[in-house]
């Protein structure tokens, strides 16, 4: 069995002597399971080429991702004389063309692992005639890769049969980003998908066929100069209809339009991908696999609204990590929850022990994956609950390049901003999140950071409806209670702030301002803008005016 490394050497090899069937027949991929499906056997020279071919096709067919493949393309496929000639050819720098080719190569690489781990996952020990159905059903179910979907082609409910190519562009970037959303899921292919248009199967029949769990379909109608999108997400076991959205907007940017459709769609459908395959998984006596005990740990994280869950997804993330101490999703996973645990201000006590522990773990993780999403956003998360706005910002914007798709790199790049008192810029990065993902789950933490840009430069009418927007996001989130006071008062309803600060009050009743600004802190007052602290008093003044009780110190903590 091949090793990641191992793996990764034989994908550069396999690059290399592309156009040499007889230097690929020696090629260790031909062994893989992703060629061989049993494991036994070896597959031809031919098949290996088509392999790596079509997938780099597929994996880099969004837009945004086009001069990865000409990249590879002109290096391997298709290649010119030199890599020079090729970069010369690309218009790029020699060495932005190499970068490129290293990120193309590693991308392939880590697509390709994964879904060799997903093949591993699906060899099925051959049928016994007597073994009775409900068993041998239970034997496919388990069979079926957890995180395995297939997004089919969307119906043009359009008048315009020439429409066909936008309804086909959003399943195309869509199968797209869900293959770099989910590490470790398995989204069939673009060609294996589009067998079924024009096809009326059932969603069972289709699970069966392609071994995956779930199916998403969909429809679209242009009409009068509005695009119009039903998505809806199927359990291809029990044909249950798990999750359903519609999108309504205007056809004015066609692809601007796409991009954000399949934003919204790719985050949400892995959102619900995670916590449905979690449901289905219960603890075991042993402690259960580390697969199933991430994929239970993941749904908890999930939803970052309820503070209690997170002591027990890092217990689930260390069980894991015991019974799989090099799962680099495990290490993600305990940095990101302690990160949460201080940014959203669930633990106020040991900051710097939880910091510090989220800082090894991402730091180990790093090391076995350089590359892998969820770690560079713990990485950024962790540089902004550090105090280290600027570095962060360069971290995050290597997670918008990596993923457009992802509203909560634009709610960092916006508190970074925030802090460092650009609060114009901030709020342009609020904005735009919430653009992307009107209905998300973690909705309210661009919402409430929108609001408080937004007292902090005197809009409070604004102000005061994005905060209502983060309560009704998330009702749980007390702190929001009392930025509602002061945004209501220093609008002008002294009435509705007393009634905010008093539900507040309820919960927390010793709350001075003193208090308020010094535990309510997610990052190091030192560290933030002298420009932020005095644009913040607005917010203490707020609170004052709305009754919340008055000490000496009046700096506002972030």
């Amino acid at each position: 069995m091949l090793t990641r490394a191992d793996f990764g050497a034989a994908v550069k090899d396999a690059l290399r002597h592309y156009l040499r069937a007889d230097l690929l027949a020696g090629n260790a991929l031909l062994q893989a399971r992703l060629l061989t499906g049993s494991g036994s056997g070896a597959a031809a020279p031919a098949a290996l080429r088509a392999l790596i071919a079509e997938t780099a096709k597929t994996l880099f067919a969004n837009e945004r991702d086009q001069r990865l493949y000409r990249v590879l393309d002109l290096t391997y496929f298709n290649p010119a004389p030199k890599q020079e000639a090729a970069a010369n050819q690309l218009g790029l720098s020699f060495s932005t063309y190499r970068r490129a080719l290293a990120a193309g190569v590693e991308r392939l690489t880590e697509w390709l692992w994964q879904q060799e781990q997903a093949a591993r996952e699906t060899e099925i020990i051959p049928a016994q005639p007597a073994v009775p159905t409900t068993a041998a059903e239970e034997a496919l179910r388990r069979a079926r890769p957890r995180l395995s979907i297939v997004v089919l082609p969307f119906l043009n409910l359009s008048r315009e049969a020439g429409l066909d190519y936008l309804v086909d562009g959003i399943v195309d970037v869509l199968i797209t980003d869900l293959s770099s959303r989910l590490p470790g899921s398995l989204v069939i292919s673009r060609s294996t998908s589009f067998t079924y248009k024009g096809r009326s199967i059932p969603i069972r029949q289709v699970g069966s066929e392609l071994g995956v769990r779930y199916v998403l379909e969909g429809s679209v109608l242009v009409d009068h100069g509005r695009l119009r999108v039903n998505v809806q997400l199927i359990d291809a076991e029990t044909d249950k209809h798990l999750w359903a959205e519609r999108f309504d907007k205007e056809r004015r940017e066609i692809f601007q339009v796409q991009d954000e459709i399949v934003a919204r769609l790719s985050r949400s459908v892995g959102i619900q991908l995670v916590r449905t395959e979690a449901g289905r998984w219960h603890p075991q006596p042993e402690g259960g696999d580390s697969v199933d005990l991430i994929m239970r740990a993941r749904a908890l994280i999930s939803d970052n609204k309820r503070r209690e869950t997170a002591a027990e997804a890092v217990d689930l993330f260390r069980r894991a990590l015991q019974l799989d101490p090099d799962s680099v999703n495990a290490m993600v996973g305990i940095g990101l929850t302690r990160v949460y645990q201080v940014i959203n201000l669930y633990r106020l006590d040991a900051r710097d022990t939880l910091l510090d522990e989220a800082e090894e773990m991402i730091s180990r993780a790093a090391a076995r994956a350089p590359d892998h999403f969820d770690m560079l956003k713990a990485r950024a998360l962790l540089l902004r609950a550090r105090g280290r706005f600027s570095e962060a910002i360069i971290a995050t914007e290597t997670l918008i390049a990596r993923n457009p798709a992802e509203p909560t790199a634009y709610r960092e790049m916006g508190l970074n901003e925030l802090y460092l008192g650009r609060t114009r810029r901030a709020v342009e990065w609020f904005r735009r999140a919430d653009a992307i993902a009107p209905r998300d789950p973690e909705r309210w933490t661009w919402l409430q950071g929108l609001g408080r840009a937004l007292v902090q430069l005197g809009d409070n009418a604004a102000a005061l409806v994005a905060l209502s927007q983060a309560m009704d996001s998330n009702p749980g989130y007390i702190r929001g209670k009392a930025l509602l006071a002061a945004a209501a008062v220093l609008a002008g309803d002294a009435e509705a702030a007393r009634s905010h600060l008093a539900e507040y009050a309820a919960i927390e009743p010793a709350m001075t301002v003193q208090r308020f600004a010094r535990e309510r802190s997610s990052v190091p007052l030192a560290a933030v803008s002298p420009i932020y602290r005095r644009e913040s008093e607005r917010i203490l003044e707020g609170l004052r005016l709305a009754g919340m009780p008055d000490e000496i110190d009046r700096e506002l903590d972030p």
